[in-house]
């Protein structure tokens, strides 16, 4: 209770240290309370302070934030008013939180045969962050960004239709520079609402992805005089999405953002008492939805239903799915309803019949996975040709191929930067881009890193794309790779907590989901350094089938490796032959060889003192010393001559990095290294030249 009365003095969100010690400072710890439990590195009186305030957030009288921040509510407030005594306000307190928890435990229960679920916890973050345009916007008038400003106003919706509905046709190749130029001089007003009807839009789609949607809100944001900034929630809900609309939102986005437009322009045109209505009445918002005036786009209209009553609409947007669902689930309304009634009406029975499978299976209806999506989904369908917004011709099965955008071709500044053919650079690109995972193998020095790095860089530069980096090695783990429980200071005791953290693969995988217009690189240095099984874990599955779903190990929940990841390996085999890789591995990689004595490799360092204008002897050293080493996977790529070096500097990278790379091969076998592999050995090979006789002079000296 002293917390609460802390806090109530304090309306700002406070430090949870703060209010501890504000607390200890007015009502010190007994003796007994100062004493420590043998468990816990706390004295006994911090240990029930703290779980004393877990109840009154369970209550909902104490808000928590992720970092420390507390918050009193009205609840809080009240509860603190109305029960002066310690006493009855713990009373209060526990009956308060064992009734919201029964609710909490029995609301799922309840809402299986009443409100359509989402289907999993993205669509939940798209439809809570929509709540904030519905109560801000819709009901309020209020800026959904600026809660201080008022834009949903006529004037500002008839500047909207003014600046964005009646110019359609104004320069620019995209979308988002005809939108600068659409908006180019309207007032911060204007600018800001259609970046909050923009994101509104947006914001349940699977494509475009975060940053597209991210960069189209910013792009209005910036015209603003005064800007503000995407809040928190919504910025967030931009990585998650509902569903995906089809090839019509994309090519008709004018059209479906005009319908947007329109409706404001006509919704801050109603009563109070009109508005209130239709945000309570799912049916009524659904006829004024229809009502808007524009063109059918009957995905757009089903997508204004569902951001507005999920609960009754719920994710599929696709007219033609719902028609399928409709006419393949029929049988599952049960006997009470009557189904007359709700054959009239295809978005209410499209309610019921929902209702019905989620009381049936005890949780969500998702149509877009099994065991549900062969039931009633055509694989036949062809997504691949152009699609008229006014049709729906296109189902919203999440991830079509066509999402991707494909692979930029090779040109020849990437061919002369990696002194590599064409055809052989984009075969190369071909084959990752069909198999997803490859693996460059060969011996030591032959470019395999700097040739991964290369095409990668090539494919995302100039996207929103990106290459993630990472290198295997022995004590390399799952934990390291994907995720994994670290321990991490806590802020309050210094005592050690353990956080489940994101590794690499994890993080990218949350972006590739986010943005699936865009391509993804994994880089994995020295791959079978690593406890290859070991590392990937469950997710080894997965490389082979990219759409499938499993559980994860620490976060237990459901996991799909995004089909726009492409995993690049590389692997020295002086190390181990790919011949001592298990067939798994092999069967979930294509292999790609980098050899010193064979294309593409074995004219790279040639080609490279040719364009830099050497005229000394490396490459036909490097010929000569490959030839004298029997071993195929011994032998020296070209990396380690592609510096710039003098005589000297020639001489230090033979002595220092060549031949001690050689004597570990031939460790034991009492090879004489200078005499076979030494600069004045190979030189001797060839034809005498000024350099050789200057050499021989130097010999005998």
């Amino acid at each position: 209770m002293a917390a609460l009365r802390f806090l109530v003095e304090h309306p700002e969100p406070v430090r949870r240290r703060a209010v501890w010690d504000s607390v200890v400072a007015d009502l010190p710890m007994t003796d007994t309370e100062s004493t420590f439990v043998a468990s816990r590195p706390e004295p006994r009186g911090r240990n029930a302070f703290w779980f004393g305030t877990s109840m009154l957030g369970r209550a909902g009288f104490l808000q928590k934030s992720g970092d420390g921040l507390w918050t009193i509510t009205d609840e809080g407030r009240r509860a603190v008013e109305q029960n002066p005594d310690p006493t009855e306000f713990r009373k209060e307190a526990t009956r308060s939180a064992r009734e919201r928890t029964k609710t909490l435990m029995a609301d799922r229960a309840a809402r299986l045969g009443v409100a359509i679920l989402a289907p999993d916890a993205g669509a939940e973050r798209v439809r809570e962050a929509s709540e904030r345009f519905r109560e801000r916007g819709l009901r309020r008038l209020a800026s959904v960004f600026a809660e201080h400003r008022s834009v949903w106003r006529p004037e500002v919706a008839a500047e909207l239709i003014r600046c964005f509905v009646d110019r359609e046709e104004v320069p620019g190749e995209t979308f988002l520079d005809k939108l600068r130029d659409q908006f180019a001089g309207a007032s911060d007003d204007a600018c800001l609402l259609m970046a909050e009807l923009v994101a509104w839009q947006l914001l349940p789609l699977q494509t475009p992805g975060e940053r597209k949607k991210r960069e189209r809100v910013e792009a209005l944001l910036s015209l603003m005089r005064e800007p503000v900034v995407i809040p928190a929630d919504v910025d967030q809900a931009f990585r998650s999405w509902s569903f995906n609309p089809g090839q019509g939102m994309a090519q008709g986005i004018h059209n479906a953002l005009s319908i947007v437009v329109r409706l404001v322009d006509q919704w801050v045109s109603l009563a109070d008492e009109e508005r209130e209505t239709l945000l309570d009445d799912p049916w009524a918002w659904r006829d004024f939805v229809a009502a808007v005036p524009g063109t059918p786009f009957p995905t757009l209209r089903n997508e204004l239903m569902y951001l507005v009553h999920p609960d009754s609409f719920g994710e599929v947007i696709s007219a033609v799915d719902r028609e399928r669902i409709r006419s393949v689930f029929r049988g599952e309304v049960s006997g009470d309803v009557d189904v007359t009634e709700v054959a009239d009406d295809p978005d209410r029975e499209f309610l019921e019949i929902t209702l019905a499978l989620q009381t049936k299976e005890n949780g969500p209806a998702v149509y877009y996975r099994e065991p549900l999506k062969s039931r009633w989904a055509d694989d036949s369908d062809d997504s691949s040709g152009p699609v008229d917004e006014h049709e729906e011709l296109e189902p919203t099965i999440p991830a079509p191929r066509s999402t991707r955008t494909p692979f930029t071709p090779v040109n020849s500044q990437l061919a002369g930067a990696l002194h590599m053919p064409e055809p052989w650079l984009q075969d190369t690109l071909d084959l990752i881009e069909r198999r997803k995972q490859v693996i460059l193998y060969g011996p030591p020095g032959t470019g395999k890193t700097f040739l991964a790095q290369a095409l990668s860089k090539h494919i995302t530069d100039g996207t929103d794309g990106e290459t993630t980096i990472v290198q295997f090695h022995p004590t390399y783990s799952y934990e390291d790779f994907f995720e994994g429980f670290r321990p991490v200071a806590n802020d309050d005791s210094g005592n050690l907590a353990f956080s489940l953290r994101r590794g690499p693969l994890r993080r990218l995988a949350d972006s590739a989901a986010a943005n699936p217009e865009a391509n993804y690189f994994l880089v994995i240095d020295e791959i079978n350094r690593g406890n290859i099984a070991k590392v990937f874990g469950e997710l080894y599955f997965l490389l082979e089938y990219r759409d499938s779903e499993i559980s994860l190990l620490y976060s237990d929940e459901p996991f799909t490796l995004p089909s726009n990841i492409f995993v690049i390996g590389t692997m020295n085999t002086a190390d181990r032959s790919i011949a001592m890789l298990d067939a798994a591995m092999r069967r979930r990689f294509a292999f790609i060889e980098l050899h010193p004595e064979r294309d593409p490799v074995r004219d790279v360092l040639a080609g490279w003192v040719a364009t830099k204008g050497l005229q000394d002897d490396r490459a036909s050293l490097l010929t000569r010393l490959n030839a004298a080493i029997a071993d195929h996977d011994a032998k020296v790529g070209p990396s380690f001559l592609m510096r710039d070096l003098d005589a000297d500097g020639l001489a230090d990278v033979w002595r220092y990095e060549i031949l001690p790379l050689l004597a570990e091969h031939h460790y034991g076998d009492g090879v004489d290294l200078e005499a076979r592999y030494g600069l004045a050995a190979l030189r001797r090979q060839a034809t005498p030249s000024v350099a050789d006789g200057a050499e021989d002079a130097d010999t005998a000296g």
